[in-house]
């Protein structure tokens, strides 16, 4: 198949999609860094782990959905990074 403009149109948010991933799976790997530091910083104390978290309740569930959020966003990228792999080797053959 003759490559044309589409094709190009394609590699570029081929490339786009991979370099969103990877920073992405850097964020949460930050995220679940973060969490491990503050489960190891709250281990010997319980009251005050649990007060913090009562007070910041809100602002959590808005961290969590982020969270989730951000992953569902990374599956997605990774079914589009399929979907564009497989249509650039169409352009190859």
């Amino acid at each position: 198949m003759r490559k044309d403009n589409f094709y190009y149109i394609l590699r570029d948010r081929l490339e786009y999609a991979k370099d969103y991933l990877k920073d992405t799976n850097a964020y949460l790997r930050s995220l679940n860094f973060y969490n491990k530091i503050q489960r190891e910083f709250y281990k010997d104390q319980p009251i005050l782990y649990i007060f913090v978290r009562l007070l910041n309740l809100p602002t959590d569930f808005i961290k969590y959905f982020r969270y989730l959020l951000c992953t569902f966003n990374c599956r997605k990228v990774l079914n589009e990074i399929e979907v564009l792999e497989k249509e650039l080797s169409k352009y190859e053959q």
